[in-house]
């Protein structure tokens, strides 16, 4: 028993942070190149109720050289015990801490759940801002549909996905481990980042006036475009999701037959991204 599974019995739900569910992704993590911890800034039943994250978690561990493992932010309980012990938050899978994964990527779904996320790196042993992490610290990038506006935590990404992350994130892992391969310090591959389209690095701009003005310090990196899934008859779908030894909040299973709508009402944040 390891010294996480001892706060279970202290906690509500323990079941929230088992990581022991059905279909789970049970890796060597000694034996994979890219390490990335799945990162829902809210309760467990809320994120294992978002698909968005269970595509990643498929197409992640469908490659034998990375592994994705999931975190989420634990109740108010089981953070006390966590900061009593001088513990870091860790992943379901592997109880393995969020300082040590080489990439931890964060959904953005509601503008309520942002302090949150700040949460979770500072409970994950993760500095807040960017210019703070070092050469040992993992990159730390966002997606989702609120990364559509990724000024306001801008400080606290190294790099930001806009769009459908289907292809985009094994472009990402894959220059992940070219850069492993070939050495480099964190801004050459932050570098490598910019150079993928859709994929937005906060410190190769400068913004002011909110987004008055938007100015490239990175000769070649000038407009951000979204990314887009052309077609879902063939992009990937999980077929052996995790199943959650809870009830969560969307108990069910979930098939996606279209994404996004064609009436663009203008209340409706999916209508005007996905249209």
């Amino acid at each position: 028993m390891s010294v996480y599974d001892e706060l279970l019995p202290h906690v509500k739900k323990p079941s929230r942070y088992l990581g022991y569910e059905i279909n789970a992704a049970a890796k060597d993590l000694s034996k994979v190149t890219v390490k990335v911890a799945l990162a829902f800034p809210d309760l467990y039943e809320i994120g294992m109720s978002h698909q968005g994250l269970k595509i990643l978690y498929h197409i992640l561990n469908s490659r034998p050289d990375s592994a994705a493992e999931r975190v989420f932010i634990p109740d108010e309980d089981y953070i006390a015990l966590l900061e009593e012990r001088g513990l870091e938050l860790c992943s379901l899978e592997s109880q393995l801490p969020l300082s040590r994964f080489d990439l931890v990527g964060f959904t953005l779904q509601y503008e309520l759940s942002y302090t949150n996320i700040l949460h979770m790196l500072r409970l994950g042993g993760i500095p807040l801002r960017r210019e703070e992490r070092g050469e040992k610290d993992p990159f730390v990038i966002a997606g989702g549909p609120c990364a559509f506006n990724p000024e306001p935590l801008a400080d606290f990404f190294d790099a930001v996905v806009l769009g459908d992350g289907e292809e985009v994130i094994l472009e990402i892992v894959e220059a992940y481990r070219r850069h492993r391969k070939e050495g480099g310090e964190r801004t050459d591959y932050l570098e490598r980042l910019a150079g993928i389209e859709g994929v937005y690095v906060p410190s190769f701009f400068e913004v002011r006036d909110g987004l008055a003005e938007v100015r490239p310090l990175l000769d070649g990196c000038t407009t951000v475009t979204g990314r887009l899934v052309e077609n879902l008859d063939v992009a990937p779908y999980p077929t052996r999701p995790v199943v959650p030894f809870m009830e969560i909040v969307h108990d069910r299973l979930t098939v996606e037959v279209a994404r996004g709508c064609t009436r663009g009402c203008r209340f409706c944040q999916a209508g005007c991204i996905c249209r």
